[in-house]
């Protein structure tokens, strides 16, 4: 075993290279391997698969783990059971074939004649990983280099504590993250406002001076100097001139007080401000697959409610933290200065409070995490109910969503009600702490008095006892300081966790600019899933000639929307190429792409505002003329003017006020003022009657012209106006041509063709 292994290969186990490097094969000359729970009879065990420039291994096994010569240490060993080899010149290609809880691994031999055979058995969840096995067999069967990287498995755990990653693109642990360097980050966003940061902290700072003072002018010197026995005459004179220093050094501290007050309020919202900015910018960089696995409630939860705990963190956690601090120490050493026995009694005392503010610190930090969970699930349930009311009441299910929402509301409830007790009962104990330490101050301040020890006078233990009560604020804050500290920390981890989200489809760093597009479009050997091991789009190529319509057909879920959605590159392709005009639309300028690929979605979305903003949103600069024209085009103009307010009439969220053809038409008349050069119709006129369709297609008629036009319709008869027919079963392009050819051939389209027109003159002659 000299040998130097590859990264990609150590992550074979040690054991199980063991046994194989017992079975006579070199490890190093590996090319891909995968793991499977389970044995080409069904049975669970340690299989491994793998295969070399000649040959395909299967090893099955169990892994065994026993103690090593008595002691507590484990070992671990691999006990083969089988080890099969087929030879990879016989083999054509490798397939996966999925059930409901397994799959299996087929092998097509390079003999037609010859049937495929199963060569082995997983459970679900190795499908991804054999997928990609799949794929570089095939790789290496094409003479194509093999990707390491593409066998790499994403870290989905923290190496350090094994907690799960909330979001494994971003490798994150809360638990093991460094808080220290999350704030710092929360303080560069005051960098652009250093001069009113720096004049901040010079009026905190005197603030807090005038503040500590006041104390040893006001009590020591009305105790000492006035209040005692054998003054003279000018005994209420000189009370007179101590109270008004005592109420002037007060008015001069609360002046600073207010003035602190005003410079932070003039300040912290501008910083959220940009934080909000910075949160919602890095929302719209990010692709469309980011929001399907995101809850409309949790997102807004972070853009609203976490900066707004970031927010009175900074306008009332932070000045007075500081200011707290400066209290602390200030009067700390003016007691030591006054009277070190008594000052190192109360000092004794500090341990205590600060392993205590550290055990609270990390409780309310999982509680208040607990606490915004439950939120944001309640946030995003109301969200669902609102959004969905129709559907509620056409099923009756207000008593449902009702007793939903109590359970959501009620682990809110509970989940705020352990916060609550928590901390009604952790601060009074703090509290009771620094009252006896007060206590046991004044009995041997008191004695030292009577006793005459180290020169203790009245007015020096009164002026300690009110140090003592200022340090006593300090503590207070200090142990409430941890809860807001642990939840601006939590909130900011997941206002950074946006920020930080990288998009999966990113530009390239060197984009090429193709301002006016021709439309040539060049699908070739695309594959793609949105989860891995399932393969949505499988190998398919496909060409779109300039200025000319590609109408895309099949049965629901075959992949027809997903085909558009990557050539608009909405997302990426898994392997293979898209090209428009020659150029992978992956090195392609964003915003060339958007003014030059216009889209008509079969979901759609009208944003609140007036029907013609919505028209325009695509072109702002757009004049009335032209939203008026391209409402007619779409045969929305003779709707719209019977509405109340005409194109100033108010739409609602998702335009509820309208009906799905009346949204539709209003969605064409967007995308025809955007006069794209490449128009994608997805669905266009899923939602209108016959007649209404009639007149928008011969609109389209008009704006297809001199444009490439991809079109998806289930209604074939909406596509006869297609040049070529691309008919998608299961993710492969099955047939491909004019519609003559394919009713010729008798194939999928005929079928689909013939299912159609049988309905219609079914429904005619029920007529």
């Amino acid at each position: 075993m000299t040998e130097i292994l590859s990264e990609y290969l150590s992550k074979i186990p040690e054991h199980v290279r063991n046994t194989i490097y017992g079975a006579g094969i070199d490890v190093s000359k590996i090319i891909a391997y995968v793991y499977s729970d389970m044995a080409p009879d069904c049975k669970f065990a340690d299989c491994w698969i793998f295969f070399d420039k000649s040959l395909l291994y299967i090893m099955t096994g169990y892994d065994i783990v026993e103690e090593k010569n008595g002691a507590k240490k484990l070992q671990c060993t691999y006990e083969r059971k089988s080890l099969e080899r087929f030879d990879i010149s016989t083999i054509k290609m490798l397939e996966i074939e999925r059930f409901v809880g397994t799959a299996r691994l087929m092998a097509y031999p390079e003999e037609e004649s010859k049937a495929p055979f199963e060569i082995a058995t997983f459970s679900l969840g190795v499908a991804g990983k054999a997928e990609r096995f799949v794929r570089h067999f095939a790789d290496m069967k094409a003479d194509k280099p093999f990707d390491v990287n593409a066998s790499k498995e994403e870290e989905l755990f923290c190496p350090k504590c094994g907690m799960r990653y909330p979001n494994p693109s971003r490798k994150v642990c809360p638990k093991c993250m460094n808080k220290i360097s999350i704030f710092g980050r929360l303080l560069g966003f005051f960098k652009f406002y250093m001069k009113k940061l720096i004049y901040f902290f010079i009026v905190i700072i005197l603030s807090t001076v005038f503040s500590v003072l006041s104390p040893y002018v006001g009590t020591k010197l009305l105790y000492d100097n006035v209040l005692t026995p054998g003054v003279d005459a000018n005994l209420y004179g000189e009370v007179g001139l101590v109270m008004l220093i005592i109420i002037a050094a007060r008015l001069i501290g609360l002046g600073f007080t207010m003035w602190q007050g005003h410079i932070s309020g003039g300040l912290i919202p501008y910083v959220v401000y940009d934080l909000k900015m910075k949160i919602f910018k890095s929302m719209q960089k990010l692709s469309v697959g980011f929001y399907t696995n995101k809850q409309t409630g949790q997102l807004m939860e972070r853009v609203n409610r976490d900066t707004t705990n970031i927010y009175w963190f900074f306008v009332d956690g932070v000045p007075f933290f500081i200011i707290n601090i400066l209290t602390f120490i200030g009067v700390l050493i003016i007691m030591l200065i006054m009277n070190p026995i008594l000052a190192i009694i109360v000092t004794v005392m500090l341990p205590v409070l600060l392993f205590l503010f550290r055990y609270i610190h990390k409780s309310f930090r999982k509680m208040h995490h607990n606490s915004w969970v439950n939120q944001a699930i309640l946030s995003s349930h109301i969200s669902d109910s609102m959004g969905g009311q129709r559907v509620i009441k056409a099923f009756a299910k207000e008593r449902e969503e009702s007793d939903r929402f109590a359970g959501y509301s009620m682990n809110a409830r509970n989940a705020d009600l352990k916060l609550s007790n928590t901390q009604a009962t952790v601060f009074p104990l703090l509290s009771f702490v620094a009252i006896l330490t007060n206590l046991l101050v004044l009995g041997l301040g008191g004695c030292m008095i009577v006793s005459g020890y180290a020169d203790m006078t009245l007015g020096k233990l009164m002026t300690f006892t009110a140090y003592m009560s200022m340090l006593y604020g300090p503590m207070e804050f200090l142990s409430r300081f941890s809860d807001w500290w642990a939840r601006c920390i939590d909130s900011a981890q997941r206002v950074f966790e946006i920020i930080d989200a990288q998009p999966d489809v990113a530009e390239a760093d060197e984009p090429v600019s193709i301002p006016e597009m021709k439309g040539n479009i060049v699908m070739k050997n695309v594959n793609f899933e949105y989860e891995p091991g399932r393969p949505i789009i499988k190998n398919l190529s496909l060409s779109v000639e300039e200025g000319h319509m590609v109408g895309i057909v099949g049965k629901t879920g075959a992949g027809k929307s997903t085909i558009v959605n990557l050539m608009a590159r909405l997302y990426d392709v898994v392997e293979g190429s898209i090209t428009i005009d020659g150029v992978d639309v992956k090195d392609i300028a964003t915003k060339d792409m958007k003014r030059n690929i216009g889209i008509v979605s079969q979901e759609i979305y009208l944003f609140i505002g007036t029907i013609a903003d919505n028209i325009r949103y695509a072109c702002p600069e757009a004049t009335m003329d032209e939203v008026i024209a391209a409402a007619k085009a779409a045969s929305a103009h003779d709707f719209i003017m019977k509405l109340p307010d005409g194109y100033e009439t108010r739409v609602g969220a998702g335009g509820q006020d309208l009906s799905g053809g009346e949204k539709q038409r209003i969605s064409i008349a967007r995308t025809i003022i955007q006069n794209p050069k490449i128009l994608i119709l997805d669905e266009a006129t899923a939602s209108m009657d016959t007649e209404t369709e009639r007149r928008i297609q011969e609109s389209l008629t008009e704006l297809k012209q001199g444009r490439t036009t991809i079109a998806i319709a289930h209604r074939l008869s909406t596509l006869r106006d297609a040049d070529v027919l691309a008919v998608i079963d299961r993710g492969e392009m099955v047939e491909y041509g004019t519609h003559d050819e394919l009713i010729r051939k008798k194939g999928e389209y005929y079928n689909l063709y013939k299912l159609q027109f049988d309905a219609v003159k079914h429904i005619g002659t029920a007529e």
